[in-house]
């Protein structure tokens, strides 16, 4: 079974900060990265540094797990990129509940089983109350 990367790609620091609070939770986590657009950086330098992180998993062998906030926008353009690219998958909405259940489960599921619990946990995590 491959080791799998976590990487999240965010609007503004959104990304860095929810997996600080994941770390603040579980511990610090390995193979975990968080990048950030903000107002005013360049998106192909973000794209290029997206790019380095993936291709350096790749050739270490491991899958590449890519954590957007928002379909449609620049960090999932890139993430759809790269899965295009190098095989690397792509989940949108990423919340606190995706990511504990990522690096819960990342060490005992197949990709296709991890996607869908991540997704799935990411979906049942969010509630209404009166």
């Amino acid at each position: 079974m491959k080791q799998t990367v976590a990487l999240v790609i965010t609007h503004g620091r959104f990304g860095i900060e929810l997996l600080k609070s994941v770390e603040m939770i579980m511990g610090e986590q390995q193979d975990a990265y968080a990048l950030g657009l903000c107002l005013g950086n360049d998106v192909d330098e973000l794209r290029q540094e997206v790019e380095r992180i993936v291709k350096e998993s790749k050739e270490t062998g491991k899958e590449v797990v890519i954590l957007v906030d928002l379909l449609g926008g620049s960090p999932s353009n890139i993430g759809l990129y790269m899965a295009k690219m190098y095989d690397a998958k792509v989940i949108t909405g990423v919340n606190i509940v995706m990511l504990i259940e990522l690096f819960s489960s990342r060490d005992g599921k197949e990709p296709a089983e991890l996607l869908a619990a991540v997704t799935g946990s990411g979906i049942e995590g969010i509630k209404q109350f009166p």
